[in-house]
């Protein structure tokens, strides 16, 4: 295959996943501005509400543990249609549910398909893309996420303010649907990473053997906590502002959009620091910057827009921030010839913290006798004693990173990586 016609075709496979990720994103994140329209629709409590959001995170974790030890002996590209199918379906099911209960069970399949979805993008990426553009892929994929901040959500807010909180759903759905025709016409059959002696009983036991290495339990425990540390707070921001802050409901789609916008411009600064000045050393930095937002938004009584939206902008720029050095330090807690199993492991954790640490803040959270949320300042300490507990495991991971570096570099060979040679050859260059 020559090279130009190589490039062609990882331009084709990048631009599909980014848009992928684009959808993915959107469908995940939509949900939480949604609460004060959805809580008022439904007359539904506090407590339902974080039942609902906990669905799709305890479902995505859940499905990756239970796809991981079978997603490599196929075709990425069928994997990849079933995903966006069944995210289509779980989407779809969220436009149109009529009752809370509904849309409960719509969005744990829709949570379903999107945790997979999200490993296997970057799966594909190691797949197609050599280790000197694999970073390029990595960050034009990301970038899926700022946009989805700065222009998905806020647009969806806005047309949900105007045509009801449906549109958002239908919207991505239709977008998903338009995706699967793209990958069915132009992405490529990726068959290079299948190993015909690797059987789904070894890929179990690699797994379950992870949960046995004191390292790779300190780095699960650290993910617990920061999760916690996040989301026990960011599933109420947007019941918050409106049911306590007086903020308008038409005004959400600014905290999304400022706290994207700025976003964009202080991650790249925070790798930057965090490459000079070692993960070990940023990351200790993050967490504690990051308190002073979430107590700030948390204990917030002040009805002033500027004042909220500076509070919120920050908030979301700390804890965005703190999760680079973090995932930096994670990524050496083990060696690398088990990395990719434990990453995928980290990722399900991530999810299941993500729907319980909900589940938790919707037992704290409640409504008060004037409409007001009670509870959530409760939420917010509880959050600061997760991020701080992050610390001390934080430390342990640097350690547990100075290790796995020394190994990798005097015992562990490199390895070469399946470039894009594994992509089908009669796909058309475009």
């Amino acid at each position: 295959m020559s090279s130009e016609t190589a490039q062609n075709k990882e331009k084709i496979v990048l631009l599909l996943l980014a848009s992928i990720q684009f959808a993915h994103v959107m469908d995940f994140m939509v949900m939480m501005p949604l609460g004060p329209q959805l809580m008022r629709i439904f007359n539904m409590t506090p407590t339902q509400f974080g039942h609902i959001v906990s669905a799709y995170g305890i479902s995505s974790g859940i499905a990756g543990l239970l796809v991981a030890p079978f997603i490599d002996r196929y075709d990425r590209k069928f994997f990849l249609k079933i995903c966006l199918i069944g995210l289509f379906a779980g989407t779809l099911l969220c436009g149109l549910a009529p009752s809370a209960e509904v849309l409960m069970i719509a969005r744990a399949v829709a949570g379903f398909f999107g945790g997979i979805l999200g490993g296997l993008v970057q799966a594909i990426i190691s797949d197609v893309f050599p280790p000197e553009r694999r970073g390029f892929a990595i960050s034009r994929t990301m970038a899926a996420f700022s946009i989805a901040s700065v222009f998905g959500v806020p647009i969806g807010l806005t047309l949900a303010n105007h045509s009801g909180w449906h549109m958002p759903f239908l919207i991505v759905a239709g977008l998903l649907s338009a995706i699967f025709v793209a990958v069915q016409m132009r992405f490529p059959t990726l068959t290079g990473h299948i190993d015909p002696n690797s059987t789904a009983a070894q890929r179990i036991k690699q797994i379950s053997g992870l949960l046995g290495e004191r390292n790779a339990q300190i780095g699960l425990l650290a993910t617990l906590c920061i999760i916690f540390g996040q989301f026990m707070v960011i599933p109420f921001i947007s019941p918050h502002l409106v049911k306590n802050l007086g903020f308008s409901e038409t005004q959400l789609p600014l905290v999304y959009f400022f706290g994207g916008l700025t976003s964009i411009f202080t991650l790249p600064l925070i790798g930057k620091f965090t490459d000079k000045l070692t993960p070990s050393r940023t990351f200790p930095v993050g967490v504690l910057a990051s308190v002073i937002p979430l107590f700030g938004l948390t204990h917030l009584t002040t009805h002033n827009s500027v004042v909220i939206l500076s509070v919120t902008t920050l908030f979301m720029v700390c804890m965005g921030g703190r999760m680079v050095p973090f995932m930096s330090l994670l990524s050496n807690v083990v060696e690398p010839r088990k990395r990719g199993a434990y990453l995928s492991l980290n990722a399900s954790v991530q999810s299941i913290a993500q729907g319980g640490a909900a589940l938790l803040a919707a037992e704290l959270v409640t409504n008060g006798p004037n409409g007001e949320l009670l509870g959530y300042g409760t939420a917010g300490w509880l959050a600061a004693v997760f991020s701080f507990a992050t610390l001390f495991f934080g430390f342990q991971i640097a350690k547990a990173s100075a290790r796995s570096k020394q190994q990798t570099d005097s015992k562990m060979p490199l390895r070469p990586q399946p470039t894009s040679e594994s992509v089908d050859p009669t796909l058309p260059a475009g």
